[in-house]
């Protein structure tokens, strides 16, 4: 091998040191340019909400004649009619009422039933359903985390309804905002 051919070997493996130099010092200095922070992990764990019933939803003593009609109840517990059915006013209706606990001045929502079936003793159903609730679709505990909610619907009454008492269960879901 001739002195020429020595150089030029020697020069190529000399710029092929160079260049392995140039990516590693371009790949240990990368790291030098990043940046670390910290940040505060914490969490708070808040008293749950519950809903405990005081009174269930009582339309009281209804008449039905021969037309249809509904018996709304408002969550303030008036009773207002409509078609042909009358109310016995000697008897109150209830709306129902339900004690709401949980953190102090905290937002909730409520969910109300769209719609509940009564059934009697033989299979004669009622449907009742328009719930409304006070307060509406959301509340506010007080600074010691309670409120009370109150429950209303409307009572649709068929044309002869079967005379009789009538039952069922409704739900009522709240939860933290």
């Amino acid at each position: 091998m001739t002195d020429i051919t020595k150089l030029l070997i020697w020069d190529r493996y000399r710029r092929y040191q160079l260049l392995l130099l140039m990516i590693l010092g371009i790949a240990i200095q990368l790291p030098m340019q990043a940046a670390t922070s910290t940040a505060t992990v914490s969490a708070n764990i808040v008293r749950p909400v519950s809903l405990a019933t005081q009174n269930g939803l009582n339309f009281a003593d209804v008449s039905a004649e021969k037309l249809a009609g509904t018996v709304v109840l408002s969550p303030k517990g008036s009773r207002v009619t409509t078609g042909g059915i009358g109310i016995k006013s000697s008897v109150a209706g209830e709306p129902a009422t339900f004690k709401v606990q949980g953190e102090p001045n905290a937002v909730y929502s409520i969910r109300l039933p769209k719609s509940v079936v009564l059934t009697d003793s033989g299979g004669n159903t009622l449907v009742v359903d328009k719930f409304t609730s006070l307060p509406s679709t959301s509340g506010l505990t007080d600074a010691s985390g309670q409120q009370t909610l109150s429950v209303g619907a409307t009572l649709n009454v068929g044309s002869d309804q079967a005379y009789g008492p009538y039952g069922g269960t409704m739900f009522v879901t709240i939860e933290y905002n």
